[in-house]
């Protein structure tokens, strides 16, 4: 096998690849021809100059700029990550440092205003006392006085309230009584009296009606009084002839409930046929009339909701303030 040799080291070489490599990295021969290593390859230590990444590293695990200058950025790093830690911990307790004040100076103040009450409850305590003593010798003077008075007023009392009573059964049928009345007697009246007007009326119509219509008896009287508007409180006489209270007028609304909301259905289906007929009938132009039969409608569902509730002082109360306005004696 032919020798291949470097012209200027006379260094033999058994392959071109090995020759090349030579010429191209050798620093001695290098520096013979006056040609500079051009090399990426720089050890960041002492600066030399590698051709390869492979030679650069195996020179830096020996290198001992290299070695004492990353121990150096290793060391600045660490002092740094302290300084950094440090800082974190002067700025949590300069924190904690103002809550603190800030929690001393709320207890402070809510002491100071605590001692203040405490003061102030005490000097209330004694004029509480004070006060508790006038009241008592007061009280014990009108106690005298209301005796004196409860005796001359009882008589009185007496014969108001039989006065009372006995204009209240003046009032009341003793032969139509709410005892008597039967549901479909209710449906017959309500069927032929209760129209499309009173409906749309809402409980104050309904509670008109049925006064007119059923509470009015054919003797001239009623079935019902109220006796009491601000605590809606009734008088009825019962079979046997005997003055009953009704508060809300319960029993007789007991005895409308059925009745009324059988005649409301029907006179609210009655409604939305007529709306609905109509409303087959008009053209698409008719954009306004469309609008009103709709706002009919929506108008009467709310009235019929009104209606079926009547009894219910939760839901509207119009039919029981109009109730005690009429019935009132």
């Amino acid at each position: 096998m032919n020798q291949l040799e470097c012209e200027t080291c006379k260094i033999s070489f058994k392959s071109k690849y090995n020759l090349k490599s030579h010429l191209t990295t050798n620093k001695k021969c290098l520096k013979i021809r006056g040609i500079e290593l051009q090399s990426n390859f720089i050890c960041k230590g002492c600066e030399s100059s590698f051709a390869n990444k492979a030679n650069m590293t195996i020179h830096m695990d020996i290198c001992a700029k290299y070695i004492i200058m990353k121990k150096e950025e290793i060391y600045i790093e660490n002092i740094e990550k302290l300084h950094l830690d440090y800082s974190e911990k002067i700025k949590q307790q300069e924190n904690t440092i103002k809550e603190l004040r800030k929690m001393l100076q709320q207890h402070t103040f809510e002491y100071e205003n605590h001692i203040k009450l405490q003061v102030r409850y005490e000097d209330l305590e004694k004029q509480h006392e004070k006060t508790i003593t006038k009241l008592e010798l007061k009280i014990a003077q009108c106690d005298s006085f209301i005796q004196t008075l409860a005796h001359e007023g009882s008589r009185k009392v007496t014969t108001t309230n039989n006065t009372v009573h006995n204009n209240i059964r003046n009032q009341l049928s003793s032969i139509y009584t709410v005892d008597k009345l039967e549901p479909k007697q209710i449906e017959d009246t309500m069927r032929q009296h209760y129209t499309e007007s009173d409906f749309f009326g809402g409980q104050k119509r309904l509670a008109g009606v049925c006064v007119d219509k059923v509470i009015k008896t054919p003797d001239g009287k009623m079935m019902i009084c109220c006796s009491d508007m601000a605590r809606k409180k009734f008088k009825i006489l019962d079979i046997q002839g005997n003055l009953k209270e009704d508060i809300e007028a319960r029993l007789l609304c007991q005895k409308l409930k059925v009745p009324i909301q059988m005649i409301t259905k029907e006179i609210y289906d009655k409604v939305i046929v007529r709306i609905e007929k109509e409303r087959e009938r008009l053209t698409s132009d008719d954009r306004s009339r469309r609008e009103k039969l709709l706002d009919d409608s929506m108008r009467a569902q709310q009235v019929y909701m009104d209606n079926l509730n009547f009894d219910d002082l939760n839901y509207n109360q119009d039919f029981m303030h109009e109730l005690c306005v009429l019935l009132n004696v």
